[in-house]
């Protein structure tokens, strides 16, 4: 079998590799650290002040660019037409297809969306998005949730579009259940100011959408019925906009009465995060955004942590309800949030149980292996069609 060649067109808002990237960044290290193997890579991103314009990695070439938006696809364009690859693989920005296929208009193009963002208003029009994915070979989707949307609102032909879920690192994201030595975990608790207490936390962005203000309002009750409740909110107030700067700040106000109880965590970068989910009881993902998928969910399972998140987006394909965590009604989040915190608290084994179900979920389902054997599948299907 010939070996391909792949060139990934990232955003190029984020470095990759970096420890600041965005969620689309991450998966295209980790996809394609995994699939050198079997094609050559290209990758375009940005560059940051101490990464090299042009450096190759095994079988992973990056190129790098100061980041303007005409600039930035002019030469990826420029690059391209040098290296010629036999599949460009575009993510998560459906404008970039259109510049691409009028500079080669016999590739094999892949579009890989990551989330409804950039499909919707105000950034994409119906119209528009419909133009885009014409032009299209392919559109690989990260899940149903998401395959529906685009369908729904284009009538793309479904069978042009393929879910491949997300994945997580097992080994970084070991099950707490299976450490042999947890001597480093309770450090890093006594550091945070929680030893033994129930730990409850939140990882993600501070803004209103992710629902980080629900957990506080049910605290005091759930303060009230177990004075032994810790949170943790490890998130990023780093937006550009002021409003998002101003609801971290409504956050901070909401702890000011039970401000003992709730710790806010420095940014940690990604190569530390699994520690967080290694000393947490439960993991609290309250958003009202319908994510397509949210890989801090498959993340927290893969420690062996249980889930509590609501019922939109993706979240009903990764979260087993009672088995590996619980569904919340996105309109009555309070309410459920401290219903079923209260039942797991109280019941450790019923914790541990749903514990090494997420864990053995993960790993029968979500791993990047699992994920890369997909998009090799469609490479090699692509290539011979």
């Amino acid at each position: 079998m010939t070996r391909l060649k792949v060139a990934i067109i990232t955003p190029g808002a984020y470095p990759i590799p970096g420890h600041k990237s965005s969620s689309v960044e991450l998966v295209v290290q980790h996809t394609s650290n995994l699939f050198q193997k079997d094609v050559d890579v290209i990758i375009f991103g940005m560059k940051t002040k101490n990464q090299l314009f042009i450096e190759r990695s095994g079988n992973i070439t990056f190129y790098r660019y100061s980041f303007k938006t005409k600039t930035y696809i002019q030469q990826v364009v420029d690059q391209l037409q040098q290296d010629l690859p036999d599949i460009i693989q575009i993510e998560n920005r459906p404008r970039m297809v259109k510049a691409i296929r009028r500079a080669f208009p016999n590739a094999k193009i892949i579009l890989n969306l990551h989330s409804v963002k950039f499909i919707s208003p105000p950034y994409m029009n119906e119209q528009k998005l419909i133009s885009y994915l014409n032009l299209t070979n392919a559109i690989m989707v990260n899940s149903h949730f998401l395959k529906n949307y685009v369908v729904n609102h284009t009538n793309c032909n479904s069978e042009k579009i393929i879910v491949n879920h997300l994945g997580v690192n097992t080994e970084q994201f070991k099950s707490k259940w299976e450490l042999d030595s947890r001597a480093s975990l309770e450090i890093l608790k006594k550091q945070l100011g929680v030893p033994n207490y129930k730990i409850l936390l939140y990882v993600g962005r501070l803004i209103e959408i992710k629902g980080v203000h629900h957990i506080l309002e049910a605290m005091s009750e759930l303060i009230k019925a177990d004075p032994t409740i810790r949170l943790i909110i490890a998130g990023s107030a780093l937006e550009f906009s002021s409003k998002h700067t101003e609801y971290a700040a409504r956050l901070i106000k909401q702890t000011k009465e039970i401000e003992d109880y709730v710790v806010f965590t420095s940014f940690i970068p990604h190569d530390k995060i699994h520690e967080l989910f290694q000393i947490s009881d439960i993991l609290v993902v309250p958003s009202a955004e319908n994510e397509a998928f949210g890989l801090v969910n498959v993340e927290g399972m893969s420690t062996g942590t249980p889930v509590i998140a609501t019922k939109s987006g993706g979240m009903p394909e990764i979260i087993e309800h009672g088995k590996t965590g619980f569904l919340i009604d996105p309109s009555n989040v309070r309410e459920e949030l401290t219903k079923y915190i209260l039942c797991l608290l109280s019941n450790p084994v019923k914790i541990q149980e749903m514990g090494i179900e997420s864990v053995l979920r993960v790993r029968n389902n979500f791993t990047w292996q699992h994920t890369v054997e997909r998009m090799l599948k469609l490479y090699q299907e692509l290539q011979e069609g």
